[in-house]
C-alpha cells in the first residue's frame, strides 16, 4: 500500500497487487533501489523515447527496404521484357498484346530460357473493372498465357490462366480468338474509374 500526497493537501491511498519478484527481477531492479520516484520517472521517460525514436528508425529501414524491393522487382520484369537476341516474338502474341494495348488493357511479358534451343514466353494481360462495368463479383480481367517458342516456331504451352469478373478464381484460359473477343467486348475507357 502507498499514500500518495498531492500539492492541494488530499491523500489517495493505493494499493499495489503485483506478484513477487523473481530472484533475476530483483537483480535486475537493484540498480533502481535507491533512486528517487522522479528519477525513475525520468529513466522511464528516456527509456520510452529510445524506443519510440529506435521504432521510427525500423519503419524508414522497412520503408527503404520495401521499396528497393519494388524497384528490383520492376527492373526484373523489365530486364525479362527484353526479346533475347535471336529470338522474335510470335505474330499471334504480337497481335494480342498490341490488340489488348489498343483497348486500353495492360500487359507484360517475361523471356525464361529453357534448355540450349527453347525458351518460354510468358504473358500477362489484364485490366481492373471500373464503375461501367457491370456487377460482378470479382475485380480484374486477367489472362496469363505462355507460348513454348524454339527457332522458327512456337506453340502454346498449355491452356494457360485467367480470371474475369464473372469467374474471380483462376480457371483455364479460353482460346486466343475468345480473349480478343472479350477484350474488344470489355475496352477499358480511360477516366470511367
Amino acid at each position: 500500500m502507498k499514500r500518495v500526497l498531492h500539492p492541494d493537501g488530499t491523500v489517495d491511498r493505493v494499493e499495489f497487487h503485483d506478484r513477487p519478484q523473481t530472484a533475476d527481477e530483483v537483480r535486475a531492479f537493484a540498480k533502481y533501489r535507491d533512486l528517487s520516484p522522479l528519477e525513475l520517472m525520468r529513466r522511464l521517460r528516456t527509456a520510452e523515447w529510445n524506443a519510440e525514436v529506435a521504432q521510427t528508425e525500423r519503419d524508414q529501414w522497412k520503408a527503404t527496404a520495401r521499396r528497393t524491393q519494388t524497384d528490383l522487382a520492376q527492373a526484373e520484369r523489365r530486364l525479362a521484357a527484353i526479346t533475347p537476341g535471336g529470338w522474335e516474338i510470335p505474330k499471334a502474341v504480337q497481335e494480342l498484346l498490341a490488340h489488348a494495348e489498343s483497348h486500353g488493357w495492360r500487359s507484360a511479358r517475361a523471356w525464361t530460357p529453357r534448355g540450349a534451343d527453347e525458351m518460354l514466353l510468358k504473358i500477362v494481360i489484364g485490366r481492373d473493372t471500373h464503375l461501367c462495368d457491370p456487377p460482378a463479383r470479382g475485380t480484374q480481367w486477367r489472362f496469363e498465357l505462355t507460348w513454348s517458342c524454339v527457332p522458327g516456331s512456337a506453340r502454346r504451352a498449355g491452356a494457360g490462366l485467367a480470371r474475369t469478373p464473372d469467374r474471380p478464381q483462376w480457371h483455364d484460359a479460353p482460346s486466343v480468338r475468345r480473349i480478343r473477343a472479350l477484350i474488344s467486348e470489355h475496352p477499358y475507357v480511360e477516366g470511367a474509374a
